[in-house]
């Protein structure tokens, strides 16, 4: 039975960042859905988003891109302590020989700021060139700074030369199919051009907002177009909705049909591979894949989108706008919340809204 005056609550929170309108920091359009015993029990949509509108995934794409590479862990055709030169060879210059996969994972291996962008991150040689050409920051494995892109670039190679198949065809065979998720509408990854156009296109309000929307700042990645949507970024890239990621959190709590090596999949979502300050002095704890929810006391920084009332074994991810992904093994419940909008503070992966959504969703249960 869920609390139908939590549920109230939840709706209206998110209701009020489309009431208040873009200029007062609002956003254009956002849903949002709640899973429990592997169903969507709760889902709503406000502005310019229905239910099932496709909304960019932004930075929770990583948890979605970590599913695939469980499927090859389990297969023991990686490991996380392989060096990324075992399978890309290319990769190892200017300090980062030895950069393991752990190390990508973890936001650990020193090359948080090396980038490539669009158009250039479609064409894979134009990858690899940019691979041989990156420099470790500093001693990789020995601090924490968060990848925006460039690790799920090298995982997204690793997945490919390993597997023999195109890591977003990888991901849809092997995770999302077999889940029921593969669906635009659902969960996607680089899917063509033409279904690009149902999406909910983003907007960058970071610096305030304008009518004129050609004063904004640019997207990043130029995701406010459907070919750069086509590509499948593997750091930010994916497609869908808060039902559909709902949902795949559901399986990450339950792993249905056995998809994942048990054990693989219970190490990636619960053993503490990360307790380091973030360059801001934030405290970080880190599975291979997830953010932790650890002791509410210490929930600041990166995990204060858990919010204040789900457990410390709570796993998920934040994006910009205020986005939000997790799962509590303790209470059963999934939630998502996407919006369409990037919003102040820069970036916006720190927006209360995150928080504050997430405190309500987790108490939805009833008696």
């Amino acid at each position: 039975m869920l609390d139908r005056t939590r549920l109230q609550e939840l709706s209206a929170r998110a209701r009020h960042d489309v009431d208040v309108g873009l200029e007062y920091g609002g956003v254009e359009g956002c849903s949002l859905a709640i899973g429990y015993r592997g169903e969507i029990v709760f889902a709503e949509a406000y502005g310019a988003a229905k239910i099932d509108t496709p909304i960019l995934i932004m930075s929770p794409t990583k948890t979605i891109m970590e599913a695939a590479l469980w499927v090859l862990y389990g297969r023991g055709l990686i490991a996380a302590a392989d060096r990324v030169t075992d399978y890309v060879p290319e990769f190892g210059t200017n300090g980062k020989e030895t950069i393991t996969l752990e190390m990508l994972e973890t936001h650990t291996s020193a090359i948080a700021n090396q980038m490539i962008d669009h158009p250039d991150h479609a064409d894979r040689q134009k990858r690899l060139a940019a691979f041989r050409g990156w420099s470790a920051e500093g001693v990789p494995g020995t601090y924490y700074e968060y990848h925006i892109g460039s690790g799920n670039w090298v995982l997204a190679e690793i997945i490919e030369r390993v597997s023999g198949m195109d890591y977003r065809a990888f991901l849809k065979k092997e995770v999302l199919e077999p889940l029921g998720l593969a669906d635009i509408r659902k969960v996607s990854l680089g899917e063509p051009e033409e279904l690009q156009k149902l999406t909910l296109k983003h907007i960058n309000c970071s610096r305030g907002w304008t009518p004129d929307r050609a004063k904004l700042p640019p997207v990043p990645h130029s995701y406010d177009r459907e070919d750069a949507l086509a590509v499948g970024v593997p750091g930010s890239g994916a497609v869908g909705t808060p039902t559909g990621v709902a949902l795949l959190y559901q399986a990450y709590l339950h792993n249905p049909g056995e998809l994942w090596k048990p054990g693989v999949l219970e190490d990636a979502r619960s053993r503490v591979r990360v307790r380091v300050p973030d360059p801001m002095g934030r405290p970080i704890v880190r599975s291979l894949s997830f953010h932790l929810g650890d002791a509410l006391t210490d929930r600041y920084g990166e995990r204060s989108f858990f919010g204040e009332a789900t457990s410390a074994r709570t796993f998920g991810h934040q994006g910009q706008g205020g986005q939000i992904a997790w799962a509590d093994p303790v209470s059963g419940l999934s939630f998502c919340y996407l919006t369409n909008t990037v919003v102040f503070p820069p970036g916006g992966c720190f927006h209360p809204r995150a928080r504050e959504l997430s405190t309500l969703a987790a108490q939805v249960l009833g008696s």
